[in-house]
């Protein structure tokens, strides 16, 4: 069933490129007047049979300013690397399965189970061929498709083919059929545009109800403080105990454990790249913060890591995509976890109660209370191990507001091996059409965006882990929601 509409405010941030400023809230049926980004404009939807609406698409900015130079001055360079994000959408009242073809004389790979009228996706290359099988007959084949270079969308549509007769639909069907319909004409207008697809469900994606740090040029930088300054001395076992992260207790927790001579931190946003938005801040962790995470480790059993196709997909575990080995910290495992969330929320200048379960009073604005972050997760990566190219995004059920992976930080806790870089294949820039590379130093965090400014995920934030070539490589990510979490 469709939920209903989800009444959010959009939190506002109003930065300049050197420091961070006052962030103001207004409520999501004053949007349009709330601060809002600059490369968002208005485009008129005409859905047909009189369904007429405006909405605001981000439009991404000419290459040539990225380097502070005026628009038309450069292109941009088309990236070595080929891969694109590939959608499917099952427009029919029976459930599907979608194996990739690779070949003759190997087997199907399944890819995902997608339900009636949902979708489901994968990161994929062109020339890659997928079928569609029904469930309830696998020897049938109802549908296939090659990939193409830029088209992300691949639809079945049962009703077109004769599989299925839109007058045996049901209300429901009905319903979800016509959203699903009108979202490709959505589309197609959205692409004409932006030049972008557009990988959600209109009109029940919004706009993201946190802001985003503008990333207007290479090596452009922001500013921002913390009172969550850097441990420096490790607490007394009994000191790190469990705790529960909605307890106010005024001032951050430890203090004295705590650099004394500065109680702020400073952080450093430097833009590493503009499209997708990718910052990276040095010295986020110090080395204290680094060996109680790597000492709470030692202590847990990492598990094969897994992916997952959609939120109605399965997670499967696929050792040619993803080799590395994980495990997950709760915010209050301890104060020193509690306090990286806290300074993580400061990052990103969200109120830290975001990234927690909220009670009644706390951000009123907000009527879903549960946590807008995952926990923290672990992850190990041995000689050999990597994780392919791929997204952080899912693609979300039908249900109004499209929860989505936000933003990821990623945290490194150390430095000196061989491989383990952090990749962004398709990158837009207009000298490089290499991928752009992130190297591991102990300490240091990268932030992205995996939505555009207009809410639609962004295709350009796919990123990989390079395989390790010598030592280890261990890394602990953290995602936030919008506009709430389900998982």
């Amino acid at each position: 069933k469709m939920t209903p509409l989800i009444l959010l405010s959009v939190v506002a941030l109003i930065a300049t490129s050197s420091t961070a400023t006052e962030w103001n809230t207004c409520e999501w049926n004053n949007k349009n007047n709330c601060y809002q980004d600059p490369h968002l404009r208005e485009i008129t939807v005409d859905l047909g049979k009189n369904k007429n609406d405006t909405f605001w698409a981000y439009v991404p900015p000419d290459v040539s300013t990225f380097y502070n130079e005026e628009p038309g001055s450069r292109t941009s360079v088309k990236p070595y690397f080929n891969g694109q994000f590939g959608k499917f959408i099952n427009i029919s009242p029976f459930t599907v399965r979608i194996y990739w073809y690779a070949g003759s004389d190997r087997e199907d790979v399944y890819i995902a189970e997608v339900a009636p009228f949902q979708t489901a996706a994968t990161a994929t290359f062109p020339t890659h061929h997928f079928i569609v099988r029904p469930k309830y007959d696998l020897t049938q084949i109802v549908e296939e498709w090659t990939v193409e270079d830029d088209q992300v969308l691949y639809v079945y549509d049962a009703i077109e083919k004769g599989d299925a007769a839109f007058h045996d639909l049901n209300e429901e069907e009905i319903e979800l059929y016509t959203i699903q319909k009108e979202n490709l004409k959505f589309s197609e207008q959205y692409k004409a545009a932006t030049g972008n697809d557009y990988l959600s469900i209109y009109p029940h994606r919004h706009r993201p109800i946190n802001q985003q740090w503008s990333a207007d040029y290479f090596g452009q930088e922001h500013h921002v403080t913390s009172r969550e300054n850097h441990f420096i001395e490790l607490p007394p076992s009994e000191s790190l105990k469990s705790l529960r992260p909605e307890v106010n207790h005024g001032e951050p927790l430890l203090r004295s454990y705590r650099k004394q001579d500065d109680l702020l931190l400073n952080m450093t946003l430097k833009v590493l790249s503009c499209s997708p938005r990718v910052f990276e801040i040095k010295n986020f962790l110090s080395r204290v913060e680094i060996d109680h995470v790597m000492q709470i480790a030692t202590g847990m059993t990492l598990h094969e890591s897994s992916t997952k196709a959609g939120q109605h997909g399965e997670s499967r575990k696929d050792s040619s995509t993803r080799t590395s080995r994980n495990s997950w910290l709760n915010r209050g495992t301890s104060p020193i976890i509690d306090t990286i969330y806290r300074r993580a929320a400061d990052l990103m200048q969200l109120d830290e109660a975001y990234l927690r379960k909220r009670k009644a009073h706390e951000m009123p604005q907000l009527k879903y209370k549960g946590s807008n972050a995952e926990k923290l997760q672990l992850v190990h990566y041995g000689i050999g191990q990597q994780y392919s190219a791929h997204h952080d995004f899912q693609m979300p059920s039908l249900v109004e507001g499209q929860p989505m992976r936000f933003a990821t930080i990623l945290f490194y806790l150390n430095e000196g091996m061989e491989g383990g870089k952090t990749t962004f294949p398709r990158w837009l820039n207009a000298e490089d059409e290499s991928e752009l590379k992130v190297v591991p130093e102990i300490g240091k965090a990268i932030l992205f965006y995996n939505l555009l400014p207009d809410g639609n995920p962004d295709d350009l934030s796919q990123h990989s882990a390079e395989p390790v070539l010598k030592g280890e490589k261990w890394i602990i990510n953290l995602w936030t929601w919008d506009p709430k979490m389900k998982y």
